[in-house]
């Protein structure tokens, strides 16, 4: 009987929600890179997909929104840094999730939080295809992630809370919501390393806005309050590993890797004041004679940015950035003289006689470490004398500006 009732009403349902979207284009949304982080080291990675708390509407930026809220309230549970990227696109079901994370290395995030149902609940999609869907759409997630990757399911929220479906079929879309959060947490039980996370009794916005940042750090707390303690599961489990998970082989990963340096297309382009500027920033904080924005590209190391370095380039064989790039975090040589890795290198024992390193590699948007924002200085420096947070913050800055194309301003 529920199946015909669906089946009636689901073409008033689509046309309702058709002529209630039109109401979405007066609402602010973020409009800034879709990506947040909070400050600290050893950085959780978490991947946002989907549409509804997703999209951010209400807010300005991606910070006031789901994104920043969810990297604040996990920072504050683990004392670690949080990086969060966001794929959202406002009409996005679990039919269509999929294609949207085809660009995207996945086995680089530590979660994935998946906010999808609202455009299904207010046309009445399908019960059996949302089952269908979102079953395939996990089970590829976990596939295509890392073995400790845990992907977080955020329950629909209820549908008469969003303004512009609170009435009357609103109250339908409501009754269909609570249908697919009952089949969404069956599926999550069945589906290795997914986590159904209820979105439930968030704070009215206020009569004069659309949603709040209140509401979305309800939102975040309830997803960081379930995702904190997998992400100290796994993170206790890797460090017991004896040998960590190869994924792919050596020449698969640096072929995804030059890849996305080629698509970036920022290789032999002219000096950038914005780059410029983040290098000086760096030699001036760290107190060092030299800084740069690296990016590796095939047997060498281009320099984007360089103070105090006279060669735009030098061989990959010498380089201490294509080091830097083999791992997610920083990497620090108190003193090149006593690391046996360099202390024969040209770049040691002749100009720029590098004694003292640290570098954080710079990822692509999607994902692959492309190169390094560095800073070095002939004078050697003690173990544990680097501001790694800082570094961090630095080498960030420089990922939000590859967003934009060569030349932007």
């Amino acid at each position: 009987m529920h199946e015909l009732i669906r089946r009636s009403l689901a073409p008033t349902m689509r046309a309702w929600a058709t002529a209630a979207e039109r109401e979405f284009t007066n609402i602010p949304m973020p409009t800034d890179a879709p990506q947040a982080h909070s400050a600290g080291v050893d950085a959780d990675r978490i991947l946002i997909v989907g549409s509804g708390p997703a999209v951010g509407r209400g807010v300005m930026s991606h910070d006031l929104a789901l994104p920043g809220a969810l990297a604040r309230a996990v920072s504050a549970r683990t004392g670690r840094g949080v990086d969060v990227d966001v794929v959202a696109r406002s009409r996005m079901t679990a039919v269509t999730a999929l294609a949207e994370l085809d660009d995207l290395r996945l086995t680089r995030f530590d979660a994935i939080v998946v906010t999808l149902g609202v455009n299904e609940s207010v046309t009445l999609a399908s019960e059996r295809v949302w089952r269908l869907e979102l079953s395939r759409l996990l089970r590829q997630l976990v596939q295509r992630s890392s073995g400790s990757t845990r992907v977080f399911v955020a329950g629909i929220q209820p549908i008469r809370s969003i303004p512009i479906f609170d009435s009357s079929l609103g109250d339908l879309a409501d009754g269909h919501a609570r249908r697919l959060n009952l089949a969404t947490a069956a599926i999550c039980a069945d589906v290795p390393h997914a986590n159904f996370v209820p979105l439930d009794g968030a704070p009215l916005p206020g009569a004069d806005r659309y949603r709040s940042p209140g509401v979305y750090s309800h939102w975040a707390g309830l997803l960081a309050a379930s995702m904190v303690p997998a992400l100290e599961t796994e993170r206790f489990a890797s460090a017991q590993e004896v040998a960590p998970l190869v994924l792919k082989d050596a020449a698969t990963r640096e072929a995804m890797r030059q890849n996305a340096v080629d698509r970036l297309g920022i290789v032999d382009t002219a000096p950038e004041e914005r780059y410029d500027r983040i290098a000086d920033l760096a030699r001036i904080m760290f107190g060092t004679r030299s800084a740069a924005v690296t990016v590796i590209d095939l047997d060498r190391q281009w320099h984007k940015a360089r103070i105090s370095l006279d060669p735009d380039e030098v061989a990959r064989s010498t380089s201490f950035c294509t080091v830097t790039i083999q791992g997610p975090e920083p990497m620090v040589v108190a003193d090149a003289l006593l690391d046996d890795r360099f202390r024969e290198s040209p770049l040691v024992v002749g100009e720029p006689h590098i004694r003292f390193y640290a570098g954080f590699p710079i990822e692509s948007p999607s994902g692959e470490r492309i190169g390094a924002l560095c800073v070095f200085d002939p004078e050697p420096r003690r173990d544990g004398a680097v501001d790694l947070v800082l570094l961090r913050e630095l080498a960030l800055m420089v990922q939000r500006e590859l967003r934009h194309p060569p030349g932007h301003v």
